[in-house]
């Protein structure tokens, strides 16, 4: 048994270190560690990463030859270079909060409305981004959490949380809509009245944990 005098603990482990202050333990016993051991799959996938940043610089490197080779100067390899720097900031985004299921899906949300929204502006604007992205990705994600909704009870208060946000953020179709920034309106109308109802919803039979979580995450 070794003993942490600053916390006045005993730890049955096999550690060097106190852990809940750090401080190294005293004793010279040290008994079988009672704590699993978790093997991290980190090594696995390194190679994987690996082939990825390959076969992405050399398609961006390829594109670029080839382009420059028929025009003499750069056109669409930009829009390639752009799309493999979209998969990457997807797949960056998925890695680090792979964790957290709805948070995850919420920037995954966040970066293709970004992403989608400079990529029709740098081609032109032809409004496809905030016809279409904008609302089937909206109602995308509150299918997809809906979902996770039923099969992980765990998730209520996120669940709640997200879906609000997302509700607020699906809302922006009316704009486009009312002003006549958008010519096919089907896909705005259906996800404002989709976000609407929702909204409604859960203020209806999640007043309290709505209000509470929006107070505790934006302090207002």
């Amino acid at each position: 048994m070794r003993k942490c005098f600053k916390c006045n603990i005993n730890i049955n482990t096999n550690v060097e270190e106190c852990p809940l202050c750090q401080s190294p333990l005293k004793g010279k016993e040290k008994t079988d560690d009672v704590f699993p051991v978790i093997m991290s799959n980190y090594n696995n996938h390194t190679l994987l990463y690996k082939l990825l940043l390959l076969i992405s610089v050399t398609g961006i490197l390829t594109c670029i030859f080839i382009n420059y080779s028929i025009s003499k100067h750069l056109t669409w390899s930009y829009f390639v270079i752009a799309a493999i720097g979209c998969f990457w900031a997807t797949l960056l985004t998925a890695i680090q909060r792979r964790n957290y299921f709805l948070k995850l899906l919420f920037t995954e949300l966040n970066v293709i409305l970004i992403a989608s929204i400079l990529w029709d502006f740098i081609t032109g604007w032809h409004n496809w981004s905030i016809t279409f992205v904008l609302p089937l990705v909206c109602i995308s994600y509150i299918v997809s959490i809906f979902i996770l909704r039923l099969f992980i009870r765990r998730l209520l208060k996120d669940y709640i949380i997200y879906s609000y946000i997302n509700c607020l953020i699906g809302m922006i179709p009316l704009y486009f809509v009312l002003t006549n920034k958008v010519s096919i309106t089907w896909p705005s109308i259906a996800c404002v009245v989709l976000c609407g109802f929702l909204m409604i919803t859960l203020m209806i039979f999640n007043k309290k944990q709505v209000t509470s979580e929006l107070e505790r995450r934006f302090h207002f």
